[in-house]
């Protein structure tokens, strides 16, 4: 049984910056890497470098992308992991948090049905609300995924929430994304989660960082509102692509890229000097209106 990472990339040249920073990451720290493979829309000189790659045939280039991991993962058992992330430790260690998993996994909490979170109350949704164990919600930066029959019948019926999203539709999801329509699907196929996320990863927008050298392995933080610093068991930090558009990620990537002697693309980095350049002017601006 083959096991392997994933990441997935589609249309703009930064979406393949970001999954190249996260191959370089995951080298860094797993000497004895299981493969990793991405899913995208074409080849060129950011997909080298991994170990498998698979071609998207007709993308969507957005969320939805993600719905085809359910079909285009290459190995029989797969951790997909967002690209606009940065892994800061040995992901070996989370092959024993989903030994017992689902199918299909997804991260985060179980809610009950008639919840705020869980509650569908549209009339034509009825029977799919009968048909819920529970209600989870989940953060998309990661997804497991066993190759079983029984993921076709979980692909078809997320294809049926997508094309009907406006009977599940819920206040705060105002369109269909990956991390609202899997959790629905999970919830009706009775696949619990096997962790909560925040347990596993950092999520950095809802995130104070305190210290961050993702190289060495240091990353310390605190949830917004909260005091308990977190952080030695975080596996990585999903930035989110505004997050990965921020000077903090373009330093570790530039970091991480220049201990492997793989260096970082260039535009990718002067961009994020021109942002800071460009925020500070502006807020001098401002202060000089005031």
């Amino acid at each position: 049984m083959t096991k392997g990472f994933v990441t997935m990339a589609t249309g703009k040249e930064e979406y393949y910056i970001l999954a190249r920073n996260l191959l370089a990451s995951y080298k860094i720290h797993n000497s004895n890497p299981f493969p990793f493979a991405i899913i995208c829309d074409r080849e060129n000189s950011y997909t080298k470098d991994f170990d498998d790659v698979v071609i998207l045939d007709t993308p969507s280039f957005s969320f939805l992308d993600k719905l085809r991991l359910v079909d285009l993962s290459p190995y029989d058992e797969n951790l997909f992991i967002d690209s606009d992330s940065l892994v800061c430790r040995d992901l070996g260690g989370l092959w024993k948090i989903v030994k017992d998993a689902p199918p299909f996994g997804i991260f985060g909490k179980i809610h009950s049905p008639d919840s705020e979170y869980g509650r569908i109350e549209k009339e034509r949704s009825v029977s799919i609300r009968d048909r819920m164990r529970f209600y989870c919600t989940c953060q998309g930066g990661m997804y497991y995924i066993r190759k079983t029959r029984e993921l076709v019948d979980f692909l078809r019926f997320s294809q049926y929430i997508l094309d009907h999203f406006e009977l599940f539709q819920k206040p705060g999801d105002p369109y269909p994304s990956d991390d609202n329509i899997f959790p629905l699907a999970c919830s009706v196929f009775g696949y619990p989660p096997p962790e909560d996320w925040w347990k596993i990863f950092c999520f950095f927008p809802e995130s104070e960082m305190l210290k961050m050298d993702i190289r060495k392995g240091l990353v310390e933080y605190i949830w917004k509102g909260a005091e308990e610093i977190l952080g030695p068991d975080c596996y990585f930090v999903h930035f989110s692509l505004k997050g990965a558009r921020s000077l903090i990620y373009r330093k570790e990537a530039f970091r991480i890229n220049a201990s492997l002697g793989s260096g970082c693309h260039f535009g990718f980095v002067m961009s994020s000097w021109l942002h800071l350049l460009r925020s500070r002017l502006l807020s001098g601006i401002l202060g000089l209106l005031k």
